[in-house]
Order: structure tokens, then C-alpha cells, then sequence
């Protein structure tokens, strides 16, 4: 015969241990770890690639040339120049000339007394242009000007003031203008200035006359050219 003691023991044991096991919380399961390729790979599931064009590339602005640079490119390259250039640094710049030089310069078929007259400082300029202080390129546009100017105006006597200034011991400024001066169909001659007008640091040309231009009584008739 069961003991009902005993029995009712053994109920609250099992009572109580129903009790403790569903007060106890499970621990989950652990999630084994992923590399960050893996979470990488994860988070991009479903991204859709897109292909965009590739951006154009940004322009460069090349540099303007110095007067070293482009003194030495005169100096490695010679006479050669492009065919459509109207003026040529390069030729210009190969003949470089000293600071205290006195240039002198005419076609051929301009009377010799002409000349004199010219380098004698009997001739009154009429136009005239100033490039201290101007870079090279802005000389350049500066001496076209001033032949166009006299161009429009019928002037035939103009003076272009270049000074003596030193580019690393090279008078840059007025070795171009001596250049570009011959360069030019226009210019007759041209000369370095008297004293008063500016001496080895200017010159004075003579240009091709308009034949509906006012000519300076003191010009004797150019012979044809």
C-alpha cells in the first residue's frame, strides 16, 4: 500500500522542477562569424551594378612660355618655323642682340638717302607705342597694332620704344622687335632712335606708303621694290 505521504512528495518535487526549468531561459543558438567580404556580400544582395560613363578628363591650360623658354627653343630649333605663323618668335629670337646695339635695317630698293634721313632723325615719327613692362606676347600684339593703326591712318613714320632691360643677360625685348621687324612686308626700314627719342632703346621705322596717303615732303620718291 502506497505510503500518501510519500506520494505528495513526490508531486511538489516534480511541481517545483516544472517551475525552475521554465523560469530558466535558453541560450540561442551562436551565429557563426562572417568575414567582411562575407557582410559586403550580404549587404549587396539585390544591387543592381551600374555603368556609368567615365568622367572627361579635365582640360590643362598650357602655360604661356617664358622668354628663357622660348629663347632656347630658338636656340635648338634653328630657323624652322610653321608656314602659318605671321610672326616668328623663334626667328626672331635667334638673332638676339646686345642691350647698347644700334639696329639698322631696310629692303632692298629704298633710296640710300632715305635711309639716312631715317637714322638721322630727320624724319618725325607719327605714331608710337611703349612695351616696357609688356610680356612677350603682349609686345608682339602691341608693335601689329601699331602697324595697323598707321595703316588705317596713312602714317608712314612710326616709333616703337623697347628698351634694354635683361632677361637673364638677354635683351629679349628688343632682340624680338629687330626680328619681327624684318619679318614685316611693310616696314621699309627701321632704325635705332637719335638720343632724344630714346636712343638704343627705341627704334624708328619707315613703312610702305598709301598711295592716297599725305606723304612728308622731306620723303624723296621710293624707288619700286
Amino acid at each position: 500500500m502506497k505510503d500518501p505521504l510519500l506520494s505528495a512528495l513526490k508531486r511538489q518535487l516534480k511541481a517545483e522542477t516544472a517551475v525552475v526549468s521554465a523560469a530558466t531561459p535558453t541560450k540561442p543558438a551562436r551565429m557563426p562569424e562572417l568575414s567582411e567580404e562575407e557582410l559586403f556580400a550580404r549587404a549587396m544582395h539585390g544591387a543592381k551594378r551600374i555603368h556609368a560613363p567615365a568622367p572627361p578628363p579635365r582640360p590643362t591650360r598650357r602655360p604661356t612660355p617664358s622668354p628663357q623658354a622660348l629663347l632656347r627653343r630658338a636656340q635648338a630649333e634653328g630657323e624652322l618655323e610653321r608656314i602659318d605663323q605671321p610672326l616668328s618668335d623663334t626667328v626672331a629670337l635667334l638673332a638676339s642682340v646686345a642691350p647698347e646695339a644700334i639696329l639698322a635695317f631696310r629692303q632692298q630698293g629704298l633710296q640710300p638717302r632715305q635711309f639716312d634721313q631715317l637714322k638721322a632723325g630727320k624724319l618725325n615719327w607719327q605714331a608710337a607705342v611703349d612695351l616696357h613692362g609688356c610680356t612677350l606676347d603682349q609686345a608682339r600684339e602691341a608693335v601689329l597694332n601699331l602697324l595697323d593703326n598707321c595703316q588705317k591712318e596713312h602714317l608712314q613714320v612710326a616709333k616703337i620704344v623697347h628698351g634694354k632691360g635683361l632677361i637673364n643677360g638677354q635683351a629679349v625685348l628688343k632682340s624680338a622687335v629687330n626680328g619681327w621687324l624684318k619679318q614685316l612686308p611693310q616696314v621699309l626700314a627701321f632704325s635705332s632712335a637719335i638720343p632724344r627719342d630714346g636712343g638704343t632703346g627705341a627704334v624708328v621705322l619707315l613703312l610702305k606708303r598709301d598711295r592716297q596717303a599725305r606723304i612728308d615732303p622731306r620723303l624723296d620718291k621710293p624707288e619700286p621694290l
